[in-house]
């Protein structure tokens, strides 16, 4: 017998998030988590919400043009909105201010790299480092970003910034590593955002890793 097991995970997923987060709803900690989009947000939201009390932080001063930074807010939202009905949950969201032209400067140098190089280090720890600050100022004892959801961000990057920045801000904010890519969660965040209709991009963000496509 053929069995769509990546429906069935989908479905465990969300049956397990609605029961966890009608039985557990006001006791679960705070977090501050980073999004960089809503595609990549799907599957690591739904999961997350049986756990904690989620603030999304939308800073993401790297994504050009303006337009593009748009859009991928705009969805986003749409899939907070719909989690929030769907779970009777109050997921907020945070935008923060595009500042394209100052976070280009620290690019610039490493422009003609290809991906995964330096640049995008350099990208992940300066949104990482807004994250955090966020995070001390608001009050949160946990930060984590959803961008280890993508099989083309390196893991190690992640890791080691968030790491550093937790030693930076000496236990005041600690970073929360979570294992989005296990038991497919990329590929059922690609599925839900498709039945959700949720714009997805075709590149990473910066105006040169949308040239080097």
């Amino acid at each position: 017998m053929y069995i769509n097991t990546r429906r069935w995970d989908i479905e465990r997923l969300m049956c397990r998030c609605s029961l966890y987060t009608k039985k557990k709803k006001g006791e679960r900690p705070k977090i501050l988590i980073h999004a960089c989009c809503g595609a990549c947000s799907v599957y690591p939201l739904i999961y997350l919400a049986c756990l904690f009390d989620i603030t999304v932080l939308y800073t993401n001063s790297n994504i050009y043009p303006k337009e593009e930074y748009d859009k991928r807010y705009e969805a986003l939202k749409k899939h907070i909105d719909f989690l929030n009905k769907t779970f009777n949950i109050e997921i907020k969201l945070i935008l923060d201010n595009y500042e394209y032209d100052e976070f280009r400067n620290y690019l610039l140098p490493y422009a003609d790299l290809e991906e995964g190089q330096i640049r995008c280090t350099i990208c992940i720890y300066k949104r990482l480092a807004r994250a955090f600050r966020y995070a001390k100022d608001l009050g949160f004892p946990f930060v984590s970003t959803i961008m280890n959801i993508s099989r083309n961000k390196k893991i190690d990057d992640i890791l080691k910034a968030g790491e550093h920045l937790e030693r930076e801000y000496k236990g005041e904010v600690n970073f929360a590593y979570f294992e989005f890519r296990k038991n497919n969660g990329q590929d059922i965040g690609v599925e839900l955002s498709k039945e959700e209709d949720i714009y997805r991009q075709d590149y990473c963000g910066c105006e040169f890793s949308r040239r080097n496509k």
